[in-house]
């Protein structure tokens, strides 16, 4: 078997839950990887409000979901029976694998690049006059999809089922690998990811002597000003689509 990788050490820096298919796959292809996350799903804020807001969930015509993680958290609060009168909608294919394996019929989805963006793109997102959607995320994050569909006429809400925080307090685990020449690229599959990244930083000089891997341009316009350091820019954060590039460059 060929083992391109083998000379390289990579940082994966998804939540710990969802970091095993691309370890497996970089794996067997050689790679040495140091699982860093820098994002850990915890409880939402109110698990009150939502549970009141989702009483209300036929007064929908659509429902979003931004992530497995939105999927996930969503059905703990909701039966898929109650989501299937509702047109569904997801960010990514991963998005839409999570859907259709609970059971839910999957009506739109971008079936190339993975983000807002994407989905926004499509012919059955540009009519939404009138309708009222829901979308299901996290807290925080992008509000690109929410205000793109309001401007197109359409009444939406957030559903925040899940929260997010930083794991790490500290990047001496990434440190010592560097300062042993054990650390080559960062992957970095969100701009929160990125932001903890560079906080935990303050500034030190070894960071920017690693190549950062980022799953969007956006994220790298947004952060490369606190950046001196080489990013590679992957087309969309999916696995598939970080370990292609990979492939293609290493």
């Amino acid at each position: 078997m060929s083992m391109p990788f083998k000379h390289y050490w990579i940082a994966i820096t998804r939540p710990a839950h969802q970091a095993s298919a691309l370890t497996k796959r970089l794996e067997e292809k050689g790679a040495n990887i140091i699982p860093f996350p820098l994002l850990e799903i915890t409880e939402p804020a109110s698990l009150l409000l939502i549970q009141q807001q989702l009483r209300e969930i036929k007064q929908f015509d659509m429902a979003i979901f931004i992530s497995q993680n939105a999927v996930e958290k969503a059905l703990t609060f909701l039966d898929k029976t109650q989501l299937a009168p509702l047109n569904i909608a997801a960010v990514g294919k991963k998005t839409a694998a999570s859907l259709q394996q609970n059971g839910l019929t999957v009506d739109y989805f971008p079936d190339e690049l993975f983000n807002s963006e994407a989905l926004l793109a499509l012919d059955k997102m540009q009519q939404v006059q009138g309708q009222n959607i829901i979308i299901f995320r996290g807290e925080g994050g992008r509000d690109v999809l929410r205000d793109t569909l309001q401007q197109r006429g359409a009444n939406v809400s957030y559903s925040n089922v899940y929260s997010r925080r930083c794991p790490a307090t500290t990047l001496e685990v990434l440190k010592q690998h560097h300062l042993h020449h054990k650390l080559d690229i960062i992957i970095l599959t969100s701009g929160e990811s990125l932001q903890h990244l560079l906080r935990l930083a303050r500034g030190e000089a070894w960071l920017s002597q690693v190549v950062l891997l980022v799953g969007s341009q956006r994220i790298k316009k947004k952060f490369q000003s606190q950046f001196a350091g080489k990013i590679w820019v992957a087309s969309d954060p999916s696995d598939e689509t970080i370990y292609n590039y990979l492939d293609s460059y290493l």
